[in-house]
């Protein structure tokens, strides 16, 4: 059989003559690596259908042209080994494609170098990671074998070894060969950038994907990453310092209602794992209260229900900055690991000044997300880690809520005023732990479901700080604390959105999945005497401003706004999106939406408004980037 397909071939085509081979060899790896290329864009849906309209269709044309020029680059460097050198470029590339996919579904971005770089100190999430993981996403390892098999039947053909070559051409020829494939891949390149609105490339990780693909993306992270940490500059120019000088001049106080109520007082942040707003007064089918502790709280505090999580790559660190800063995260990566040694306006600085102990406590590694060294930027006196702690009670990741909060309390010296900053851990992804197999809670229909795992851990949550709430009675301290609780961030990632949307009563459509991605925040002191529910939009970074308001402390560099005192209600998320009272703003889809209806509105409208919000994130970056709270005036 191979014989006759070897004198077939050899009688139609003179494979010695032209470079057909080589071709057909290129194509082939071009097309496969382009397939993943597509099921990556479309299975995160940052691209969506009709797959062929134009914003897609320029987006695989980027896509064909940074492949064009990865490919020829890799031929060049292989020299006798092309394809050998091509399968292996096309085994590293599906690796970081399957990388991709699956961070994207928890992170809701692609992985990047600073991400990668600090793996290290975020911990273990096996679990998480294994949850993530589709029996789809095999489309990335199918080709392997196929073009194994064709390079093999090709060696068989015609007596040539496909992974070792001779090649008689000259060094120079090579090189000229793959400039001139570049510069294809180049003109590609510039075609759909064209067409396409670069200008929040800067701040939006998302955007550049979906516009200018994958592969660009990866190329403008490590040249973004490299520009950032090897030729940083932490100084600011003179444009920068104006920018910076004219966002925080303009920042007037528009009121100072409930101003200085808390002064003087302590101060506990609760920031509760995977909390989301949906489940506050909510019941599961078989009509079981799933919050009842925080439910009779809220009727007692400040409830907020329009805040949205704002977190990144980062996730709970980036919930914990923008709380305790008013900084929105890193644009990639976590802030806690790249500017670990900042100076920060912080809840914990200002705090310390005023003769406050201050203390942040999270059962888990000192040095996941980097936390025992950023927490000095952040002014915290001490940080109690898992080493702290006596581990008598085992919920999900490590000690259970209920112990955790008793033991911090008991920890903190309460003859000074004190700011104690805790962190849960019992409610974390993916929730379906032997601890909540067991769980006595009654979630109806959505028993051994993902969504039912998580309404018991968000119920056993919420018994646990019913438990710290009758604590801080029986020692003493309900009564002279201002008490803030918030989630921080998703709890339920987009595969599961049809559970979510079914629970809710909703029907999905961008807008909607948006509307669900909002976090509880409750502010309670018995000085406090209008208890009320606030919907003015707001996020985590408008935690600081509004605490130093209840305190009576001012803070000039917060990006955030005191949601007591603001006749304007939004928020800005990583992604850009923006949300107003108005408006919701989607970012990857470029359009704007009724904020009451989910009714498509002119964009036009809003355009101004838009790029003046999305100027926060600019101008957070550069504060970080810049340590420009330290050397502004340098």
């Amino acid at each position: 059989m191979v014989h006759r397909l070897k004198k077939l071939f050899r009688k139609n085509i003179n494979f010695e003559n032209n470079r057909l081979k080589d071709i057909l060899i290129f194509l082939m790896f071009l097309g496969a690596i382009l397939v993943k290329i597509f099921y990556f864009q479309f299975t995160t849906k940052l691209n969506r259908i009709p797959y062929f309209k134009f914003e897609n269709t320029m987006m695989l044309v980027a896509n064909l042209g940074m492949c064009i020029i990865l490919l020829s680059i890799v031929i060049l460097i292989s020299n006798k080994k092309k394809s050998l050198g091509l399968l292996i470029f096309n085994l590293i590339f599906s690796f970081i494609l399957f990388s991709d996919t699956v961070y994207y579904r928890y992170y809701y971005s692609a992985l990047s170098v600073t991400t990668i770089y600090q793996i290290g100190f975020v911990g273990s999430l096996g679990d998480s990671i294994l949850s993530l993981v589709k029996i789809k996403d095999l489309v990335y390892i199918l080709d392997i074998p196929v073009i194994v098999f064709i390079l093999f039947l090709f060696n068989r053909l015609f007596k040539e070894n496909f992974f070792h070559r001779n090649n008689r051409e000259s060094f120079l020829k090579r090189v000229f060969k793959t400039l001139v494939i570049s510069m294809a891949g180049i003109l590609l390149i510039f075609i759909s950038f064209k067409n396409a609105d670069t200008s929040t490339f800067s701040y939006d990780n998302n955007h550049i994907i979906k516009h200018g693909g994958i592969a660009y993306y990866h190329y403008y992270d490590i040249k973004e990453f490299t520009k950032n940490t090897i030729f940083r500059n932490r100084k600011m120019n003179n444009k920068e310092l104006e920018e910076f000088e004219a966002y925080f001049n303009n920042r007037d106080i528009e009121d100072t209602n409930h101003r200085g109520i808390s002064q003087g007082k302590n101060l506990i942040v609760i920031q509760v794992e995977a909390l989301q707003e949906f489940v506050i007064n909510a019941r599961t089918p078989s009509g079981e209260e799933i919050t009842p502790n925080l439910n009779a709280l809220i009727n007692e505090s400040l409830y907020f229900d329009n805040i949205y999580y704002q977190t990144g790559g980062g996730n709970t660190s980036d919930a914990e900055l923008l709380s305790n800063a008013s900084m929105y995260p890193a644009k990639e990566g976590s802030a806690y690991f790249l500017y670990p040694t900042n100076t920060y306006n912080s809840i914990g600085n200002i705090l310390k000044n005023k003769g406050y102990g201050t203390y942040a406590s999270h059962a888990n590694n000192p040095t996941f997300w980097n936390r025992s060294i950023m927490y000095n930027a952040l002014g915290f006196d001490e940080f109690f880690s898992n080493e702290k702690f006596e581990i008598n009670e085992y919920v999900g990741w490590g000690l259970g809520d209920k112990s955790f909060y008793k033991q911090t309390i008991d920890k903190i010296n309460k003859e000074e005023p004190f700011y104690s900053f805790m962190i849960s851990l019992s409610s974390h992804y993916p929730f379906n732990f032997k601890y909540f197999e067991e769980y006595k809670f009654d979630v109806g229909k959505y028993e051994g479901t993902f969504l039912g795992y998580y309404l018991k851990a968000a119920n056993y949550a919420d018994d646990a700080i019913g438990s710290l709430m009758d604590y801080l009675k029986e020692q003493g301290l309900y009564d002279n604390t201002l008490i803030v609780i918030y989630g921080d961030h998703q709890a339920v990632p987009k595969d599961n959105a049809e559970e979510l949307m079914e629970f809710t009563g909703r029907e999905y459509s961008e807008f909607q999945w948006i509307e669900l991605q909002k976090v509880p925040l409750l502010i309670h002191d018995i000085s406090i005497k209008d208890y009320q529910t606030i919907s003015k939009t707001g996020g985590q970074i408008d935690i600081l401003p509004t605490i130093g308001n209840l305190m009576g402390f001012d803070v000039p560099y917060a990006l955030g706004k005191d949601l007591l005192n603001t006749n304007e209600g939004y928020a800005v998320l990583r992604n850009s999106n923006v949300i107003t009272d108005v408006f919701t703003y989607i970012s990857g889809e470029n359009k704007v939406y009724n904020k009451e209806t989910g009714e498509e509105m002119d964009i036009d409208l809003y355009e101004a408004k838009i790029k003046e919000l999305q100027n926060h994130l600019y101008i957070s970056d550069l504060v970080l980037k810049r340590d420009a709270l330290k050397n502004k005036t340098e």
